[in-house]
């Protein structure tokens, strides 16, 4: 199960399936239109051309946005970043796409560098318009999707959270948990006015919740209200020992 989740992405891919859907649809239409001069192409190289070239195209801005969309408003920033790089080499692509299907294809780079503009100047204002209306979509809820509104828990009962794959596990302090699906990091973020510290890579606890300390060998375990515990990382003992927890019963 653990493999499954790590296997299995925690978010959907960004632009999927919408940007294949716009350019196997711009690959439909070229084709009825013959655009950059393959009218005169028989139907079906024509067809394999347009194919292959949107499909190339749509896979290198798909891997663009999986990289680098993270949040709603990263859509126009990226859009932005992969205008020249993503269509520097277009030219060749053309041709390798000709020779690919038969056709000795010949692009006349400034042209064909002009139309990208045109088509990316498109891309980059759909992907604005995605952002502004997601973010609009998103504002209103925010505070109402949080982790702890989510477990249904009190800051007053909080005694800890670890990370456990892309879920977070919300302990309470009558000994009772609640597994969410969401991330450590937006935890650690959303607990941030609360008195408590992090003292693992993936283990954040609440101060009023420590009751111990516990060694295992050269390594620490926190002791929690409820009967629960969580380690205690070098990276972190600092903090904790600073706090004074690290004291064994």
């Amino acid at each position: 199960m653990a493999f499954a989740k790590r296997a299995l992405p925690d978010r959907p891919v960004p632009g999927f399936p919408l940007l294949w859907i716009a350019c196997f649809a711009a690959a439909a239409l070229m084709t009825v239109t013959g655009g950059f001069n393959t009218g005169a192409l028989p139907l079906g190289q024509r067809i394999a051309f347009w194919l292959l070239l949107m499909g190339w195209n749509a896979l290198k801005w798909q891997l663009l946005f999986a990289w680098g969309v993270r949040k709603p408003s990263d859509w126009p920033r990226v859009a932005l970043l992969g205008t020249v790089p993503l269509n520097l080499p277009l030219p060749l692509e053309i041709w390798l796409c000709g020779r690919l299907v038969g056709v000795a294809m010949a692009a006349m780079p400034l042209d064909v560098w002009a139309r990208a503009v045109a088509i990316s100047a498109t891309i980059f204002a759909v992907c604005t318009l995605v952002a502004w209306t997601l973010l609009r979509r998103l504002r209103p809820v925010r505070a109402e999707t949080g982790l702890l509104a989510r477990a249904r828990i009190a800051a007053c009962d909080l005694s800890a959270i670890e990370a456990e794959d892309h879920y977070c596990r919300v302990h309470r302090r009558d000994g009772r948990s609640e597994l969410i699906h969401y991330r450590f990091g937006d935890a650690l973020a959303e607990v941030a006015g609360i008195d408590g510290a992090q003292v693992h890579r993936g283990a954040w606890v609440s101060a009023t919740a420590v009751e111990g300390a516990a060694r295992e060998g050269r390594k620490w375990r926190l002791l929690l209200a409820g009967g629960g515990s969580v380690p205690v990382s070098a990276t972190y003992a600092a903090e904790a020992r600073a706090r004074g927890w690290l004291r064994a019963r």
